[in-house]
């Protein structure tokens, strides 16, 4: 769940670095976490379009069974505010980009710009 707090640094990652292919890591529950792949797809539909709404990916993220057991205390040292931690759309302005580094993937913050303002005013 926590890419959703980089999710908009991470489509504009993909967007300016124009990609062939693009691999998301679907963890936990034998890689069939709903609540990553809803965040993949999140990302992935924001590529194409910096307009996509994230209300659906985010329910499903927020039902999928990862988050029950988050919220119901299942998991050992989680913090009760993991889960809406985790929901809060970007929050932070880099992507996590891996890069092997001998036998390791390693994953590293990658800043991202802001978007730029649109021009107020005219000449000073």
């Amino acid at each position: 769940m926590r890419s959703f707090v980089v999710a908009e640094a991470t489509a504009r990652l993909l967007r300016t670095r124009e990609s062939d292919s693009v691999t998301f890591v679907v963890t936990g529950e034998d890689g069939q976490a709903d609540e990553d792949l809803a965040c993949a797809q999140y990302i992935a539909r924001r590529v194409s379009d910096a307009g996509t709404d994230a209300a659906e990916f985010l329910r499903r993220a927020a039902e999928s069974r990862a988050a029950a057991e988050l919220a119901q205390g299942v998991r050992q040292g989680v913090h009760p505010d993991d889960v809406a931690l985790c929901l809060e759309v970007d929050r932070f302005p880099f992507a996590m980009v891996a890069t092997l580094e001998g036998s390791l993937m390693v994953l590293r913050p990658h800043a991202m710009p802001s978007r730029p303002s649109p021009a107020v005013g005219g000449d000073t």
